[in-house]
């Protein structure tokens, strides 16, 4: 067998549990693109919706946020398809390098960020949120450092302290912002990388406790995490009274209907009623633009989210790339949760955007890098069947090569 014969050979064989419906794609990478295809086209879509009116009244420019957002799309393509190429393995060599620029990142813009609405979050006149980026570097830092520890990991001291002490160099800053909805965005993911790990019931509980003790100070210290959890408990207790941002959203989802206004409709959007339209509450503008059906579409989205990723972390081929997976995985799956939850009143709004759509460069941007470490995981997650495979057809093929070619010495 020639060897352009062989390598083609051994590259029509599938990967374990896979479909192969294009050359070298499998059916979990496509439905992967599919999906963040679909989801940042109707984030674009949405931004321009919400801040066309404003952005020509502002800026001259109906195009002017759904420019940058695209232009975030366009940057954070090829670093998606890069990653997907790439074998998610190589990036080990990175966590620690990429944990400490992060890290200085964080420490930097407390002290040289912009100041908006009492916070410092970013530099460049807000076009540069280290702590979005934060999200994909601290989840393939624990991917590689997590396995590492072995049965060290389900020991107080060698496990579970060194476990708090990578998570708080992050969270720390990110709420001296402060930035309360992402830390605990990260101090979740995180904590469920280390469960799923092997963490002792003990470790569980005692993270519990500590989570919820760091979440009552939080609440202390800053007055508007008190002003969103006293109104989140107003709504309970009286939904049709609820004020203030959350009512706002109400009252746009409801008055889509089943099938909604259209984007150029929109009116409690337009208006100026609904408070960030393009970013935190980008779901009233679904609701309100598309309605019912639109609002079921988006969770569908999420769904399939949550099946694709679970899946991929389940068939990795190995724990770091299980765990890379699970991270990113939960990174997106609760952030769109706590949007949507925050958004309906199910839980304490949180001011945290739902990913992929809402408005923000440095999101998308940081989202797209972590969908390319997910793609690069599904990429890979059959290769050593695919070897295996491979050699056992070529010796089987040998074998009886020979065996046919006997009688003609």
């Amino acid at each position: 067998m020639t060897t352009a014969r062989r390598r083609w050979y051994e590259q029509s064989i599938p990967r374990s549990g896979s479909l192969t419906l294009l050359p070298g794609i499998t059916s979990m990478e496509l439905g992967l693109l599919i999906l963040l295809a679909a989801l940042v086209l109707s984030g674009l879509l949405l931004v321009y919706s919400a801040t066309y009116y404003l952005a020509r009244q502002v800026f001259d420019d109906p195009f002017y946020f759904v420019r940058r957002q695209a232009g975030a799309a366009l940057l954070g393509a090829p670093a998606l398809l890069g990653l997907w190429r790439m074998d998610y393995r190589r990036l080990q060599r990175f966590s620690i390098p990429l944990m400490l620029l992060g890290v200085a990142s964080l420490i930097a813009v407390l002290f040289m960020g912009e100041e908006r609405l009492g916070a410092r979050r970013a530099f460049s006149g807000g076009s540069f949120q280290p702590s979005e980026f934060v999200k994909p570097i601290i989840i393939l830092y624990l991917a590689t450092w997590l396995p590492t520890k072995g049965e060290r990991l389900r020991e107080l001291s060698r496990g579970f302290v060194p476990f708090l002490m990578v998570l708080s160099t992050v969270v720390i800053p990110i709420f001296l912002q402060p930035d309360l909805g992402t830390g605990l965005l990260i101090g979740m993911v995180a904590a469920w990388m280390f469960v799923a790990s092997g963490a002792t019931l003990l470790q569980v509980l005692l993270g519990v406790t500590l989570g919820a003790g760091v979440f009552g100070v939080l609440v202390q210290v800053h007055p508007h995490a008190m002003t969103r959890l006293l109104d989140y408990l107003k709504a309970l207790r009286d939904p049709e009274g609820a004020q203030g941002h959350l009512s706002m959203v109400w009252q746009a989802i409801r008055s889509g209907g089943l099938l909604g206004k259209g984007p150029g409709a929109i009116l409690y959007t337009l208006s100026g009623q609904v408070p960030l339209p393009h970013s935190d509450s980008a779901f009233a503008v679904i609701g309100e633009a598309f309605g019912f059906a639109g609002v079921i579409g988006l969770i569908g989205l999420l769904s399939f989210w949550v099946f694709l990723g679970f899946r991929t972390a389940w068939q990795a081929r190995d724990a770091f790339g299980s765990l890379l997976a699970l991270g990113v995985t939960l990174w997106i799956t609760w952030q769109g949760l706590i949007n949507l939850g925050g958004l309906t009143g199910v839980i304490p709004f949180s001011g945290i955007p739902f990913p992929f759509i809402s408005y923000g460069g440095s999101a998308l941007l940081s989202e797209l890098i972590g969908a390319g470490m997910l793609l690069s995981v599904a990429r890979r997650r059959g290769d050593e069947d695919l070897d295996r495979r491979g050699r056992d057809r070529r010796a089987h093929l040998s074998g009886a090569g020979r065996r046919g070619g006997a009688p003609g010495h």
